[in-house]
């Protein structure tokens, strides 16, 4: 059996594959060992995320987040890593002419909210070369599309001789291609059967539930 640690890029993965689907209440172990064969023994998923900021029209997402986390921490051998957003109110350009005759538009600019995902890309990063470094795998399997990982995963593979394999979540090619072992694009109907039950029992005597947001049924 391969040693396998799997690190997941959960803002990438969550606009790459699911923003716009039903499949947001994803397992990533049942996703992990849906893409890779039989004869990798996953030893660790790390999944990297960052607590989400209110939208003005969706006051709900941080307790939709907040209730999808809990449900990962009781999947085996997970672990979550967070990082965090910056919330800005911004002047940028309109995108349409309607948007131009707002009260807020200056030098025809709008007053937007610009959110930021920090530190999550330099936490995978360093997840993964410190991981490779402690030789807790023989497998790396990055779960992303984002070029800035390039660095890592060719480092993993010439210095460590480490297997590395993606998996993009998005539709367009990404350069990883050119720089893991193996690459694959994530089916686009692969959430559908890698989903977590609807009901989650939790805490030490099992008599507490949590339950998928109605949001995402």
């Amino acid at each position: 059996m391969k040693r396998t640690a799997v690190y997941i890029d959960g803002y990438n993965l969550y606009y790459g594959l699911l923003k716009d689907t039903a499949y947001k209440w994803l397992d990533p172990l049942k996703l992990a060992r849906a893409l890779l064969r039989d004869d990798h023994d996953v030893r660790t998923i790390k999944y990297f995320s960052s607590p989400v900021k209110t939208y003005p029209h969706d006051p709900a997402a941080i307790d939709r987040q907040k209730i999808y986390l809990q449900a990962l921490s009781t999947v085996p051998n997970l672990q979550i890593v967070q990082g965090f957003y910056r919330k800005d109110t911004v002047l940028m350009p309109a995108y349409t002419e309607s948007c131009k005759s707002c009260p807020t538009a200056k030098d025809g600019k709008v007053k937007v909210v610009k959110l930021e995902e920090k530190r999550t890309d330099v936490n995978i990063a360093s997840a993964m070369l410190l991981d490779a470094f402690n030789n807790v795998a023989d497998v790396f399997v990055l779960v992303s599309g984002d070029t800035d990982f390039i660095a890592p995963v060719s480092i993993i593979r010439k210095d460590f001789k480490k297997t590395v394999v993606v998996f993009n979540p998005h539709v367009a090619k990404s350069w990883l291609h050119d720089y893991a072992s193996y690459y694959r694009d994530i089916p686009r109907d692969l959430p559908a059967r890698c989903q977590l039950p609807e009901t989650i029992p939790y805490g030490k005597r099992k008599d507490r539930f949590i339950h998928r947001p109605p949001a995402w049924a």
